[in-house]
């Protein structure tokens, strides 16, 4: 090769490596900041409009300049098979409306540690944030607490089917590895009648890279790009670390095999309670003002009291916190982030866990009204405080304030002890209570000095828990989604992720991309239905909202919304069987916004919002024909 195509290629590639990183750097910016500059939304704004435009060009131009990678596949030749591959369909026969006569609650639960015993030796890296606090790069230097997986096995004991749950703390995981954990288990789930394999991830930045593109991304993609780039024959890096990937995959099928033998019969209950705004920090989109701040809660209560109760529980929020990379936390320390501090308060009530992540794009944790002041030196301290208020709010749903009170768990006596309070109507303390709302006023004292005074608001009030009724409904769909951001097509090309990509050409002869993933729709009795999506959805798409009924292009979403097509009260179970990035509406999607439309960056292009809600609008029509 030309020593002057050399020189061309290699400024290419660190051209992407750096934009690639920046995408790092705003991600990380976009959960602890807010945006320092904002483009207003609109049709008009002609200033979007170029950027937009400028950088599809740009990142089109990138990508051109690389072949396909290992996972890119002929679209005629080989999407059949791809559809089939270690795919579960779900329930058969048609949707439950009532429980059978003999039908029954039973559920297992397994957990499992995802930490290796060698994590330190330097070939491990933390995925969530590359930013130069960190030196863009990642590699673990220690363990706070634990990184798991959680697995429940469940069925309604009608027909004998059985469903999987596994929820991974992590960042992300594809499709192709999912269906990697599935062929693991292949012949145990034909000889046990389980008819559907679900992994979601927490999406916690503080954990092990599960996904490949937060790991020593500047060597390898400068390797990958120059290997790729000049075609010399040398095989491309996996962006994971393929000794991990595996030792993951075998521990995950192990909890979901211990999950299965663990199932005994058992009632559920169900309870919901709107926690407030003030526990999510929106750093949507401008032009999206919907949180859904639902705290969702079931019991598992073993027939056989000698065993331990489950307590599965679901609310949107990005576990972000602790991985952030600032001037007094490396970012490089492996912890669950508040998604296991909620388990650890809960085993100490004496209760197994299971999460499951919602709606989670652009919606972060908050304290809120209780971010009381106390001193959180490191930052996995304020997840910690969160962690074990979500907690006390999962267990308390149905309490009085009089039973929380008399609870020593709830009612935070030792916290008291420890931080002391200010009593309501005095000069505040540095630590206020969670179950009461608290709003503050300045007074002044008689020497003129101001100070702090808390009112009490808003009491807590308990919600009804229903019991649920023992029929199982689940159904999954394979859908066909474009690839249309050339940026994460680079990061295909370049085998950073484990992605199977299809190759075809549109009618125009252009060559374009896309791959399938995984949708699907779940109904525990008749107190809760959920969709189950991936990557991080707006929770427009899923309630409606301000972003689907005007984008900054100006016009509204085409397709039908989670809403519309299951009915209000649909949940959402968020990053299930697929970590693809964020998930905007079509209508409200550019690249030229990226202080307010970070999102766009880390998404797998601008159509996937459609591809996924007419998918589920199919899926919708299939489970009424069955």
């Amino acid at each position: 090769m030309k020593s002057r195509k050399m020189t061309k290629l290699l400024a290419v590639v660190l051209a992407l490596t750096l934009l690639f990183s920046s995408v790092g750097a705003v991600t990380a910016s976009a959960a602890s900041v807010t945006a320092p500059m904002t483009l207003e939304a609109g049709a008009g704004n002609i200033l979007t409009s170029f950027l937009d435009t400028l950088l599809r060009i740009v990142f089109d131009w990138f990508a051109g300049l690389f072949p396909n990678g290992p996972g890119f596949v002929d679209k005629d030749t080989n999407s059949d098979s791809l559809k089939a591959d270690n795919f579960y369909a779900g329930t058969t026969g048609k949707f439950n409306t009532s429980a059978d006569a003999n039908a029954k609650w039973y559920l297992g639960y397994s957990n499992k540690s995802l930490v290796p015993d060698d994590v330190t030796n330097g070939e491990y890296y933390i995925g969530g944030y590359i930013a130069p606090e960190n030196a863009f790069t990642n590699v673990v230097e220690g363990v706070i607490d634990d990184m798991k997986v959680r697995c429940i096995a469940l069925k309604d004991g009608a027909n004998g089917e059985t469903v999987l749950f596994g929820t991974i703390d992590c960042i992300g995981i594809t499709n192709g590895d999912i269906r990697d954990i599935r062929e693991l288990l292949k012949e145990f789930a034909k000889a046990n009648n389980i008819v559907s394999i679900n992994i979601a991830s927490t999406h916690c930045h503080s954990c092990i890279d599960t996904e490949g593109l937060w790991t020593n991304n500047l060597v390898k993609l400068l390797q990958n790009g120059v290997n790729s780039g000049t075609q010399n024959g040398n095989e491309l890096q996996q962006g994971t670390n393929p000794k991990y990937m595996a030792f993951l995959k075998d521990k995950v099928a192990e909890a979901l095999i211990e999950a299965y033998e663990d199932m005994k019969p058992g009632t559920l209950t169900y309870a919901q309670k709107d926690i407030g705004e003030e526990y999510f920090n929106n750093k949507n989109r401008p032009t999206s003002d919907t949180i859904m701040s639902e705290l969702s809660r079931f019991v598992f209560t073993p027939d056989n009291t000698k065993y331990r109760p489950t307590m599965i529980i679901s609310i949107a929020a990005h576990p972000d916190v602790a991985g952030l990379p600032t001037s007094s936390n490396s970012g490089r320390e492996i912890t669950g982030d508040y998604v296991y501090y909620t388990g650890e308060l809960l085993d100490k009530a004496g209760y197994n866990f299971m999460f499951f992540n919602g709606a989670i794009a652009g919606i972060y944790m908050s304290r809120g009204i209780t971010g009381d002041g106390v001193d959180t030196p490191k930052r996995y301290h304020e997840s910690m405080r969160y962690g074990h208020e979500i907690a006390r709010l999962a267990l308390a749903l149905t309490m009085t304030e009089e039973e929380i009170e008399a609870d020593p768990l709830l009612n935070c006596a030792e916290e008291v002890a420890l931080y002391g309070m200010g009593e309501v109507g005095v000069k505040a303390g540095p630590y206020t209570l969670w179950y009461k709302d608290y709003e503050y006023t300045t007074e002044t004292d008689v020497d003129g000095n101001e100070f702090e005074v808390i009112s009490a608001i808003n009491p807590w009030s308990p919600v009804t828990e229903t019991e649920v009724e023992p029929y199982l409904n689940l159904a999954i769909k394979r859908v066909e989604v474009p690839v249309s951001n050339d940026l994460i097509g680079a990061m295909g090309k370049l085998n950073m992720a484990n992605y199977d990509v299809l190759v075809s050409k549109n009618e125009h002869g252009k060559t374009v991309y896309s791959t399938y993933t995984e949708i699907g729709y779940v109904e525990f009795g008749s107190k809760f239905k959920a969709v189950m999506l991936p990557g991080e959805i707006c929770q427009d798409l899923i309630v409606g909202g301000s972003s689907v009924d005007m984008g900054v292009n100006g016009t509204s979403f085409e397709a039908p919304l989670v809403c519309d097509i299951f009915g209000d009260g649909t949940m959402c179970l968020g990053i299930m069987n697929d970590a693809i990035g964020y998930v905007v509406p079509d209508n409200d999607y550019t690249m030229g916004d990226p202080a307010n439309h970070y999102h766009e960056l880390i998404s797998l292009g601008q159509y996937v919002a459609s591809s996924l809600m007419n998918g589920l609008q199919e899926l919708k029509n299939e489970i009424d024909a069955r």
